[in-house]
């Protein structure tokens, strides 16, 4: 049920509903007045949520400070699921924008940062619960002969508290003193922080690699800070579904 509810919560959070609504309403008005405040509101939204410099801004505060992980060395490192689709009809395997943190923890791995990876998720799809990412994953890296000795997969998961919860149950099976060894939590920069929260409660300390950060150097462009851009709706829904979700889990205990 929860699950379920997470996914209509990020329908809600999405500006793109609230822009809809807006325009129904201008429509269904019978007041040319009204019709033309309404209109306004809407230009005024559009600027809004489609201006990159404030998305930025906003993402600045979310995200956690950059630190110096990759330098350091970790018994164990923990990529979060939430990359990965299969194509069963083309036989193809899909990425999407959170790639990033499979991509930034395999060199790592093979370059012993780490000591062993663990990967977490299953499917976080209501409809195809069969695309389970773990299982994506391993299928992905033995096509590019890339070596799963030292990668443990997890892949019952479907959400970010589950990750936690079964990451621990698999990895006190698989390693002794699991609370003495150096951890560190792979995801993306916005998710991090329901992360970190997430395993904290679970009595896993971890550092953190933040991957496919949002903000970086501040931009003062004219097109960045003016013109609307329409991949700044889509970063609006992204940072409103993590909101969301630390505020969810943080009332149902989950954090």
């Amino acid at each position: 049920m929860f699950f379920i509810l997470s996914k209509i919560l990020s329908f809600l959070v999405s500006p793109f509903t609230y822009l809809i609504i807006i325009i129904i309403w201008a429509w269904k008005t019978s007041s040319n007045i009204r019709r033309k405040k309404i209109i306004f509101i809407s230009l005024l939204f559009i600027f809004l949520f489609g201006n990159s410099f404030i998305l930025d801004e906003v993402n600045r505060l979310w995200e956690l400070p950059q630190n110096n992980s990759r330098q350091n060395h970790y018994d164990i490192g923990i990529v979060l699921s939430g990359m990965l689709n299969y194509d069963s009809k083309n036989d193809i395997i899909k990425f999407n924008s959170n790639s990033d943190r499979l991509l930034q923890a395999l060199p790592l791995l093979k370059n012993k940062n780490l000591d062993l990876l663990f990967f977490s998720g299953g499917s976080g799809d209501i409809y195809h619960p069969e695309n389970r990412e773990a299982d994506i994953a391993i299928k992905y890296l033995n096509s590019i002969n890339f070596s799963t000795k030292n990668i443990f997969f997890e892949n019952r998961s479907r959400n970010t508290f589950q990750n936690a919860l079964f990451t621990k149950e698999d990895l006190n099976k698989k390693i002794k003193n699991l609370n003495k060894k150096k951890v560190l939590l792979i995801t993306s920069s916005l998710h991090m922080r329901r992360s970190l929260a997430c395993f904290k409660m679970q009595g896993i300390k971890c550092d953190y690699l933040a991957t496919n950060r949002k903000s970086g150097p501040r931009k003062i462009e004219f097109q960045h800070c003016f013109v609307p851009n329409i991949e700044a709706f889509a970063g609006w829904n992204h940072l409103g579904h993590e909101i969301v979700g630390y505020i969810s889990y943080k009332l149902t205990g989950k954090l």
